[in-house]
């Protein structure tokens, strides 16, 4: 066992109603566990005891053993003359400080157990480890924990939309065409998506709104997926107008090999996507002007009303002639967007113009999402939880992946709250 996670068990208070009787017979109880010090000097900072009537008001220092206060030096060093209290795991001596007071020391008896149960939530291989625990969880306290976690997975995508806002020179409009071209493809292409964004700015591309077949030259053109196609007439017609736009624009081209195609879903191949997403811009134009003038969700949801031209009905590759089908953008594709993209730049958006409606709104938004469907969500269902919102499924997702996965059960707050309900049994 390392100290590090006696300071847990301390810094939590996990050691019951917070009553001990010391190395020496006293009776303590403690008022307040102090302050986690980070750098050199005692463990914790400005603690409140109550011993034998008297309120002390100090230092904590916490160690193995007891012994190990000698090991570090500290009956030699001054900054520990403060201490009130030596908290152990094991009690094998008495503890004195510089100038030869005695130190009140005590055992947390809980150690011990909450130790094994952490070692068991680090080598499991059940997901989540603390499946069989979370029984023990008031259903308020998760589902309130949930929100706190989520709104903790949306500022680190705030902080991505943020980043790309400094890359653009502070262009709100590239900087929304950009995340909507990276998850636009899903989680799939979405890195050349995102390239294609940086080779076609969005000015060059909104010049020619209101013609959809110079939007898709200019997306097919520079993604590199027409140097190979097979020459129909509508291919023909497509490097046509590139060839001129390229020259007026200065354009470059992608390499067409950045584009995958294998184990993907004919409706998510990316030149199927492309020309969605010509479809898109074509539709909502500069959809900056009027995206934060949306208040209502649904209203909002009527932005992916849109289909492929009449070409792609009958095309999943350049060429390739297929059944005629309209091709929209799936309620998962949408929900992707909305999640990734539009929630986190409408709440950037707000809190950069001190709009607190807007960022309200975008909270709002996610409550008002439906929950995702995929394998992390799937096993907390398992555990008997219900999820109605993509508020709450984001939750989920920023347990997995910054607490579940790297194990830190002793930074996450429902690992907290379940070490708590076992300290006091």
């Amino acid at each position: 066992m390392k100290e590090s996670f006696l300071h847990f068990i301390w810094g939590n208070g996990l050691f019951g109603d917070g009553n001990f009787r010391t190395h020496s017979g006293k009776q303590i109880k403690v008022l307040n566990p102090g302050s986690l010090n980070r750098d050199s000097g005692p463990d914790f900072f400005n603690a409140q005891i109550l011993i034998d009537g008297i309120i002390l008001v100090g230092n904590i220092e916490i160690h193995i053993r007891s012994s190990d206060w000698y090991k570090h030096g500290h009956h030699l060093d001054a900054a520990y003359n403060n201490t009130i209290l030596s908290v152990v795991k094991e009690n094998d001596g008495v503890v004195r400080t510089q100038q030869g007071f005695e130190v009140e020391s005590v055992t947390l008896e809980q150690a011990d157990n909450l130790y094994e149960e952490y070692l068991f939530l680090c080598n499991t291989r059940t997901q989540p480890a603390c499946a069989k625990n979370l029984e023990t969880l008031n259903d308020s306290y998760f589902y309130l924990t949930l929100y706190s976690i989520a709104v903790e997975r949306l500022k680190r995508k705030v902080d991505d939309v943020k980043k790309i806002l400094h890359e653009t020179g502070g262009d709100w409009g590239e900087c929304l065409y950009r995340m909507i071209c990276k998850y636009w493809n899903g989680h799939i292409n979405t890195y050349p998506f995102y390239r294609l964004a940086l080779y076609l700015p969005y000015k060059t591309i909104l010049k020619y709104v209101g013609n959809p077949m110079q939007i898709e030259a200019l997306l097919f053109g520079v993604s590199g997926l027409m140097q190979y196609a097979e020459d129909d007439e509508y291919v023909k017609s497509l490097k046509k107008e590139y060839l001129f736009l390229r020259n007026k624009h200065r354009l470059t081209e992608m390499r067409n090999e950045e584009w995958k195609f294998m184990r993907i879903r004919p409706d998510a191949f990316p030149t199927v996507r492309i020309a969605l997403l010509a479809s898109f811009i074509n539709k909502l134009g500069n959809f900056i002007s009027y995206l934060p003038e949306i208040k209502d969700f649904k209203e909002f949801r009527f932005i992916f009303e849109c289909e492929v031209s009449d070409y792609w009905k009958t095309h999943y590759l350049f060429g390739k002639t297929s059944k005629s089908r309209i091709k929209r953008p799936g309620m998962t594709l949408q929900t992707t967007l909305v999640i990734n993209a539009f929630i986190p730049f409408i709440f950037l958006y707000g809190r950069e113009r001190n709009d607190e409606e807007m960022t309200a709104r975008a909270l709002r938004w996610l409550e008002e999402e439906k929950a995702e469907d995929n394998f992390i969500v799937r096993k907390w269902t398992e555990c008997g939880f219900t999820f109605d919102n993509a508020m709450q499924t984001q939750a989920l997702i920023q347990l997995f992946r910054e607490y579940c996965e790297k194990k830190k059960c002793l930074n996450c707050r429902l690992g907290r709250e379940m070490f708590k309900v076992m300290s006091e049994v």
